[in-house]
């Protein structure tokens, strides 16, 4: 049964689908989160700049410049492996604001970062950062999201209006966060570690309100979502799955409450510890990340049961 769905072109379709719609949001949250949080904070650095770079560019080669060719050749297979009702010159589209952002990112923006440990985050550099990432990555993405929706809204059309938009917005909004939370946890938690007690409070209150914007308040909306999408889901979708990933966001909102934030993160506003942040670094896999692998899982995996319900329907 597993080898078969990926035999026919209906399965071929659905597996190019799932890896391009997460892609295009994830990539979105992680260009994102490095724009209006990254940037922002970068010039704060200046004691340990050398070391916060090193960490930086290590990361982003495997959170956002992997992912990002990626994405570029999921929608271009797109364009072969399709649902017939996909508009041809929204595929198009979707490929050439993908190229711009994805060719922006790896052979403009990648080699600015690459030199970043040697001349610093200077402010002619933040700029030139700024100004390419929100012309040439930002915006290209945002429609690229934007077209995404709506060929999720195709794809899903038999689906009842409530149930559709439902898992349209939780499935766009979880992988969103995804990348801005991987951003987050797995590149800027480890650069914490090498800032040092001279650069922590001017860094740690920059960016505050671009902070609670791209990052906070999305990462709250697939709750709301998921608890409604509980009763109002898509067919095919297992009766379990909704439940279980709703668990997952429960646990890691429970335990950031009672410990990342009461017990780290507002100590942490008040000073540099690093033993502080090296408990950080050290429990957020085990108590927030490993909850979110499996509710990021089980999200990917109700499109696919979406699709192969569908094939199965067609195939009747």
């Amino acid at each position: 049964m597993i080898t078969d769905i990926f035999k026919t072109n209906s399965a071929k379709s659905l597996w190019t689908m799932l890896v391009y719609f997460v892609l295009c949001f994830y990539f979105f949250g992680v260009i994102m989160m490095v724009h209006f949080v990254g940037y922002n904070r970068f010039d704060k650095i200046h004691e340990h700049i050398q070391a916060a770079m090193k960490i930086f560019n290590h990361r982003m080669t495997l959170l956002c410049y992997i992912p990002a060719g990626v994405l570029l050749f999921s929608s271009i297979a797109l364009y072969w492996f399709s649902p017939s009702n996909f508009p041809r010159w929204t595929i198009i589209s979707i490929v050439i604001l993908t190229a711009i952002s994805v060719v922006t990112t790896l052979f403009f923006i990648a080699p600015i970062h690459a030199n970043l440990p040697a001349t610093g985050f200077q402010e002619s550099i933040q700029n030139k950062l700024v100004s390419t990432s929100l012309y040439f990555q930002i915006i290209p993405s945002f429609a690229t999201v934007f077209l995404a929706l709506t060929l999720l809204n195709k794809y899903l059309s038999d689906t009842k209006s409530i149930a559709k938009w439902l898992f349209i917005l939780a499935f766009t909004l979880i992988f969103y966060t995804a990348g801005t939370d991987y951003v987050e946890t797995l590149i800027y938690y480890p650069i914490w570690s090498v800032i040092g007690e001279k650069d922590w409070l001017t860094f740690r209150h920059a960016s505050g309100l671009y902070f609670f914007r791209v990052y906070l308040i999305p990462s709250y909306f697939p709750l709301i979502l998921l608890i409604f999408l509980n009763w109002w889901r898509p067919k095919g979708i297992p009766k379990l799955f909704v439940p279980i990933a709703l668990f997952c966001v429960l646990f890691i909102l429970g335990v950031s409450a009672t410990y990342f934030i009461p017990k780290l993160q507002v100590k942490l506003n008040a000073a540099f510890s690093q033993q502080l942040i090296d408990d950080l670094n050290k429990n957020q896999f085990l108590l927030r990340g490993i909850p979110e692998l499996i509710y990021f899982i089980l999200t990917a995996f109700m499109f696919v049961k979406i699709g192969q319900r569908k094939i199965s329907e067609d195939n009747a």
